[in-house]
């Protein structure tokens, strides 16, 4: 797979993309092989189950609020894909003057964690929609509601511009789930432009990446969060890295909100079984061998 990304005259994410799928399932060969989990293979366990963090989306702050309190009543200890910006259909047109948005993002987040109280972590998901200006205005406002991070502020190409926005804000970042190679974490990590690193197992090389961008971010003293808006699949091979690497902080868990994105528990659920259910929080890493799932 090395060769296959050198021999390439063009590099892209549908690239990336197919080494990251044959790296995951020559990993779960090799483990099937030799009847173990792959984590084992990577090093040895570190621990027998990962934090989770569950989806909460809404396109008015009602049902975001909504959502929040249903994830912790069914024992999540972390939120995610918390946008107090809002999740408007992209169709709309859209406008707000800079102080509406800013105020109003500010106020969402101080209405979030007066819902859920302090017993539970906010991970909150700008998805790319500010200026650096407006990322350190709306950094400096939520300060005060401990966020475990602010993700994705900004488009992922001005590496200055990130490095901007953490250098004046007092909240943690998160990226990188768009990004597919080490080097563009790297450097960021050289930049002190992150904190929590976000690479997407199926897009950044594989379990094999992921491992590899987890080994720099411990060197800097940074965590890992890996990316997961897709099936089972890419859950399970992200909990066998989780189950292996020092720095692991929390894995994002794909549920469904009802009304908003079909509702079922977990997307993708029908085409994978041996994944476990979330119990307060966690969900177990498999041990049965290779990644840990039967396709159906």
């Amino acid at each position: 797979m090395h060769q296959w990304r050198r021999a390439n005259h063009f590099t892209s994410g549908a690239i990336t993309g197919a080494v990251s799928a044959s790296d995951i399932a020559l990993w779960d060969i090799k483990g099937k092989m030799y009847g173990v989990p792959v984590y084992e293979l990577l090093g040895g366990k570190m621990r027998h189950k990962a934090r989770i963090y569950g989806h909460v989306k809404g396109r008015t702050i009602k049902t975001l609020l909504g959502e929040a309190k249903r994830l912790k009543a069914d024992g999540f200890t972390a939120l995610g894909h918390l946008s107090p910006l809002l999740d408007e259909d992209e169709s709309t047109p859209y406008y707000k003057s800079r102080a509406d948005k800013i105020e109003t993002a500010i106020d969402n987040v101080r209405r979030l964690r007066e819902a859920v109280g302090p017993s539970l972590d906010l991970c909150i998901e700008i998805h790319r929609r500010l200026t650096p200006p407006e990322a350190i205005a709306l950094g400096r406002g939520i300060e005060k509601y401990t966020p475990m991070f602010s993700e994705d502020q900004l488009h992922p190409n001005n590496f200055d511009a990130m490095a901007q926005v953490a250098e004046h804000i007092n909240i943690p970042i998160a990226t990188g789930e768009r990004f597919i190679s080490l080097y563009e974490f790297r450097t960021l990590l050289t930049r002190n432009a992150v904190q929590y690193l976000r690479p997407d197992v199926c897009l950044c090389g594989g379990i094999t990446g992921t491992k590899k961008i987890a080994a720099i971010a411990e060197a800097h003293d940074e965590w890992i969060v890996p990316h997961n808006p897709l099936s089972p699949v890419s859950t399970a091979a992200c909990l066998q890295i989780a189950a292996c690497i020092p720095n692991f902080a929390n894995q994002e868990y794909p549920s469904r909100t009802p009304g908003i994105d079909g509702g079922k528990a977990l997307l993708g659920n029908d085409i994978a079984t041996g994944l476990s259910d979330q119990i307060d929080g966690f969900l177990a890493i498999a041990e049965a061998p290779g990644i840990g799932l039967q396709l159906v």
